[in-house]
This record gives structure tokens, C-alpha cells and sequence, in this order.
């Protein structure tokens, strides 16, 4: 069976000739930097900086070498912008607490706190509140909860609907090119598109937006499904 057969028989409840192997091709299946600068060692592989496409998480993207290694049975097409809503591109060195160094996005902009831990800005604007905290020594962000105050009467569902727009045509054109160019490696695809994660707990606080509006307390999100029904 190919990569792709695999996982096709999977998904259809058949047996296939080999478990399918999924590492990268989602933000759920995704593989920190530190363990991806790990298993290259581990294996022999070449001396490369992992690129952080993910910084949220600080997920890695897994180069050839290493899926094949690995035995990878599915190709991610990650989308063009991170959870923090500026694009994968013109990428940098950075530096973790670890001291691992790593590639980051040309709009990945931080600062230092007092304390040691890290802020990141959404859409890279350092004039915004920042919206995510990375502890000192830390391995990945947690989300800023920027919360608005909330007024009653003022509230309106559509608040939270704000970052849920049509997927622009530079995009679509983006997804069609990135399967193309994946589909052709024999494996699988997986596609991430953004915008389709409505009550997703991770987007709530919605850390690629400057002012977001409307309920963004991941407890108050939760509280609202019960206090406030309609």
C-alpha cells in the first residue's frame, strides 16, 4: 500500500497493511521544535534550524529527511497565517530560554518581561496589547485573555464572529497550490483551514486579533453557555 492507500483504508474502517503514521500533518498532531532538533540529532540527520510554523505551540515543520525516517503517512498544508495572525514568511533565527535556536516568521515580535517571560504581539504589531505569555524557560505560549469589560444589554453574538470572514482569493490560491505540490510526495493530505473553529477553546481569546471584542475569557465562555442560552 502507498501512504495514501493507508490512510484511505483507515478512514474507511478496512485493514490496512501497516498502522498510518501521522506526525505534523495538523496543530493536533504537531511536534514541538525542541523535539524535532531532538530525533535530527538522534538520527544522524543533517544540522539544520527547525522553522517554527507553528509559535503558538511552538510546533516544527518536519523536512523530508526526517519523515522518511519516521515513516510519515500524511503531508500537512498548514495555513498561510499563525494562531497569532501574521504569515509564515522571510524567517529569522530566535533564540528559546532552552538556548535551542531556532527559524521563526519575520513578524514574530517579541519583547522580554522583567521577570523573564516572553510576549508576543498579534499580527506582530508591538503597539497592541500582547496576546500571548511564554513563562520563562517556558516551551510554548499561552494565551493573553484580553477581555473587554462586559455590558449587559450591549452584548451581541456577532462579536465573536468578527475573525469568521470568506477565505480571500489569495488564500484559496494558496491551499490549491500548497495540495497540489503535497499530493504529489504519495501521502496523504491534511489540510488545515482557518476561520471554521467557532467555540474552538484555543481561538476564544483569539490571539491573532489586536481588540478583540465580545466574550474572550475562556471562563466566561463557559459560563455563558449556561447563563446566557440565547
Amino acid at each position: 500500500m502507498t501512504s495514501k492507500e493507508r490512510v484511505l483504508a483507515a478512514l474507511r474502517h478496512q485493514q490496512p497493511d501497516a498502522v498510518p503514521v501521522d506526525f505534523g500533518s495538523t496543530a493536533v498532531t504537531g511536534i514541538h521544535v525542541q523535539i524535532i532538533a531532538a530525533l535530527r540529532d538522534h538520527y544522524g540527520l543533517e544540522k539544520k534550524l527547525v522553522k517554527a510554523h507553528e509559535p503558538y505551540q511552538m510546533l516544527g515543520t518536519i523536512d523530508e529527511d526526517l519523515k522518511k525516517v519516521l515513516g510519515i503517512d500524511l503531508e500537512g498544508v498548514v495555513p498561510p497565517e499563525t494562531m497569532f495572525g501574521f504569515r509564515n514568511e522571510n524567517w529569522r533565527p530566535w533564540r528559546l530560554d532552552s538556548g535551542l535556536e531556532v527559524l521563526v516568521p519575520e513578524n514574530f515580535k517579541i519583547t522580554k518581561e522583567p521577570n523573564g517571560d516572553t510576549l508576543i504581539y498579534p499580527k506582530g504589531d508591538l503597539s497592541a496589547p500582547a496576546s500571548g505569555r511564554m513563562p520563562k524557560n517556558g516551551f510554548f505560549f499561552d494565551s493573553i485573555i484580553r477581555q473587554p469589560p462586559i455590558v449587559e444589554e450591549e452584548l451581541d453574538p456577532w462579536d465573536n464572529q468578527e475573525e469568521f470572514t470568506p477565505i480571500s482569493d489569495a488564500d484559496l490560491d494558496y491551499f490549491e497550490a500548497e495540495v497540489k505540490a503535497k499530493a504529489k510526495t504519495g501521502r496523504a493530505v491534511m489540510a488545515t483551514f482557518g476561520g471554521m473553529a467557532f467555540g474552538d477553546i484555543a481561538l476564544v481569546p483569539a490571539p491573532f486579533l489586536k481588540h478583540p471584542k465580545g466574550i474572550r475569557d475562556i471562563e466566561e465562555w463557559y459560563v455563558t453557555t449556561l447563563t446566557r442560552p440565547s
